[in-house]
């Protein structure tokens, strides 16, 4: 299973651990460090990715943080290729998830602040796998 994992800037140390736990279930985890070389063309990089991706990870980004917007975009692009796509509040704010735009709703969405890191991916591998 190959796991499109976006995030923005602020949400790094959260993706990078949340990842790291994905591929300790067996997945390849794709993220803007492994899919864009320096050089390559962005937009064509970003769709071989998600073309490849067997589904994808939005980690909310909070209002107005870095990057917040390529986050979005990349989810609803995988939206549009018919990917699978799960959410996650890095946050223990609950109010995070009336942030997702609208035609965002209707994603499972994970309190990524509840349980353990390791159980948090099992949950979202388990919900890629089942979509």
């Amino acid at each position: 299973m190959k796991v499109f994992l976006s995030f923005s800037k602020p949400d790094r140390s959260f993706a990078e651990q949340l990842g790291s736990n994905i591929r300790a279930l067996g997945a390849d985890v794709l993220s803007e460090d492994t899919w864009n070389e320096p050089g390559a063309n962005l937009d064509q990089a970003l769709r071989e990715a998600l073309e490849a991706a067997d589904g994808v990870v939005l980690v909310v980004p909070e209002p107005g943080a870095s990057k917040a917007n390529n986050a979005f975009f990349e989810a609803g692009a995988a939206r549009a290729l018919g990917k699978p796509v799960v959410a996650v509040l890095p946050s223990p704010d609950p109010g995070r998830a009336g942030e997702l735009p609208s035609d965002m709703y209707g994603l499972a969405v994970f309190d990524g602040s509840r349980g353990t890191p390791e159980s948090l991916a099992n949950s979202i591998v388990t919900a890629l796998k089942a979509a």
